[in-house]
Protein backbone atom coordinates (compact mmCIF):
# COMPACT_ATOMS: atom_id res chain seq x y z
CA UNK A 1 0.00 0.00 0.00
CA UNK A 2 1.54 3.37 -0.95
CA UNK A 3 0.47 6.15 1.45
CA UNK A 4 1.42 9.85 0.24
CA UNK A 5 1.80 13.10 2.23
CA UNK A 6 1.60 16.91 0.23
CA UNK A 7 3.70 20.01 1.87
CA UNK A 8 2.91 23.39 0.78
CA UNK A 9 5.79 25.91 0.82
CA UNK A 10 6.95 29.53 -0.49
CA UNK A 11 8.18 29.31 -3.33
CA UNK A 12 11.53 31.07 -2.06
CA UNK A 13 11.84 28.54 0.25
CA UNK A 14 15.29 26.61 0.80
CA UNK A 15 14.73 22.29 -0.08
CA UNK A 16 18.24 21.44 -0.49
CA UNK A 17 19.31 19.08 1.58
CA UNK A 18 22.19 21.03 2.87
CA UNK A 19 20.32 23.45 4.42
CA UNK A 20 17.66 20.37 6.01
CA UNK A 21 20.25 19.01 7.49
CA UNK A 22 21.02 22.54 9.40
CA UNK A 23 17.56 22.48 10.20
CA UNK A 24 17.42 18.91 11.88
CA UNK A 25 20.50 20.00 14.17
CA UNK A 26 17.41 21.92 15.75
CA UNK A 27 15.25 18.52 16.53
CA UNK A 28 15.55 15.52 18.47
CA UNK A 29 16.52 12.95 17.06
CA UNK A 30 18.87 14.92 14.72
CA UNK A 31 18.43 13.41 10.85
CA UNK A 32 21.51 13.32 8.47
CA UNK A 33 20.32 13.58 4.79
CA UNK A 34 21.89 12.65 1.43
CA UNK A 35 23.80 15.54 0.58
CA UNK A 36 23.66 17.51 -3.04
CA UNK A 37 19.85 17.28 -3.59
CA UNK A 38 17.46 19.65 -3.71
CA UNK A 39 13.96 18.46 -3.37
CA UNK A 40 12.85 21.43 -5.98
CA UNK A 41 14.59 19.01 -8.92
CA UNK A 42 15.07 16.15 -7.34
CA UNK A 43 12.33 13.01 -7.66
CA UNK A 44 12.81 9.87 -6.21
CA UNK A 45 14.19 8.61 -3.36
CA UNK A 46 16.48 10.30 -0.82
CA UNK A 47 18.38 8.53 1.46
CA UNK A 48 18.32 9.89 5.56
CA UNK A 49 19.86 8.55 8.70
CA UNK A 50 18.63 8.98 12.17
CA UNK A 51 21.89 7.54 14.51
CA UNK A 52 22.03 4.30 13.17
CA UNK A 53 18.24 3.97 11.99
CA UNK A 54 19.08 4.06 7.63
CA UNK A 55 15.80 5.02 5.79
CA UNK A 56 14.74 7.51 3.55
CA UNK A 57 11.65 8.58 1.72
CA UNK A 58 10.52 9.33 -2.28
CA UNK A 59 10.35 13.27 -3.16
CA UNK A 60 8.63 14.79 -5.53
CA UNK A 61 8.07 18.34 -6.57
CA UNK A 62 4.54 19.22 -8.01
CA UNK A 63 3.13 22.39 -9.12
CA UNK A 64 0.20 23.60 -6.99
CA UNK A 65 -2.72 23.17 -9.39
CA UNK A 66 -1.80 19.58 -10.00
CA UNK A 67 -3.33 18.78 -6.47
CA UNK A 68 -5.46 22.12 -5.99
CA UNK A 69 -8.40 20.19 -7.51
CA UNK A 70 -7.93 17.05 -4.47
CA UNK A 71 -7.55 19.22 -1.08
CA UNK A 72 -9.91 21.26 0.49
CA UNK A 73 -9.70 25.14 0.44
CA UNK A 74 -7.38 26.69 2.77
CA UNK A 75 -7.09 30.23 3.08
CA UNK A 76 -3.68 30.23 4.03
CA UNK A 77 -2.02 28.49 0.87
CA UNK A 78 -1.63 31.58 -1.63
CA UNK A 79 -1.28 29.22 -5.16
CA UNK A 80 1.01 31.70 -6.55
CA UNK A 81 3.37 31.64 -4.54
CA UNK A 82 3.26 27.77 -3.13
CA UNK A 83 4.90 24.74 -4.69
CA UNK A 84 4.13 21.11 -3.29
CA UNK A 85 6.63 18.39 -2.09
CA UNK A 86 4.57 14.94 -2.42
CA UNK A 87 6.42 12.60 -0.13
CA UNK A 88 5.56 9.06 -0.85
CA UNK A 89 6.22 5.73 1.07
CA UNK A 90 5.28 2.13 0.73
CA UNK A 91 4.51 0.05 3.62
CA UNK A 92 7.46 1.06 5.44
CA UNK A 93 7.23 2.64 9.40
CA UNK A 94 10.49 4.11 8.61
CA UNK A 95 9.85 5.59 5.11
CA UNK A 96 6.52 6.69 6.80
CA UNK A 97 8.63 8.25 9.94
CA UNK A 98 10.89 10.03 7.43
CA UNK A 99 8.37 12.10 5.37
CA UNK A 100 7.07 12.99 8.40
CA UNK A 101 9.59 14.21 10.10
CA UNK A 102 10.93 15.77 6.87
CA UNK A 103 7.27 17.73 6.67
CA UNK A 104 7.70 18.69 10.17
CA UNK A 105 10.77 20.53 10.38
CA UNK A 106 10.37 21.77 6.69
CA UNK A 107 6.53 23.15 8.10
CA UNK A 108 8.35 24.64 11.45
CA UNK A 109 10.80 26.44 9.91
CA UNK A 110 9.17 27.50 6.56
CA UNK A 111 5.23 27.92 8.22
CA UNK A 112 4.12 25.12 5.60
CA UNK A 113 1.23 23.37 5.83
CA UNK A 114 1.19 19.73 5.67
CA UNK A 115 -2.09 17.86 3.81
CA UNK A 116 -2.99 14.17 4.69
CA UNK A 117 -5.15 12.81 1.94
CA UNK A 118 -6.12 9.43 3.62
CA UNK A 119 -7.49 11.68 6.70
CA UNK A 120 -8.27 14.64 4.26
CA UNK A 121 -7.19 16.80 7.02
CA UNK A 122 -4.39 19.59 7.18
CA UNK A 123 -2.37 18.66 10.03
CA UNK A 124 0.43 21.15 11.88
CA UNK A 125 4.20 20.59 12.40
CA UNK A 126 3.63 19.32 16.18
CA UNK A 127 1.07 16.76 14.71
CA UNK A 128 3.85 15.77 12.08
CA UNK A 129 6.17 14.82 14.90
CA UNK A 130 3.72 13.16 16.87
CA UNK A 131 3.00 10.66 13.60
CA UNK A 132 6.70 10.36 13.18
CA UNK A 133 7.34 9.12 17.13
CA UNK A 134 4.27 6.79 16.32
CA UNK A 135 5.78 5.07 13.18
CA UNK A 136 9.03 5.11 14.69
CA UNK A 137 8.04 2.51 17.23
CA UNK A 138 6.71 0.42 14.49
CA UNK A 139 9.97 1.02 12.73
CA UNK A 140 12.22 -0.40 15.36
Amino acid sequence: MSMELFLFVAIESSLKTEDINLIAKKYEPIAVYEENIDLLSHTGFVSVRFGKLQTGVETYKLNYDDVAKYIPTNEDIDPNNTIVIQFRWGGDFKEGATALYTASILSAKYNGIAFDPMSGMYVNSTQLMEGYQAFLQYAQ
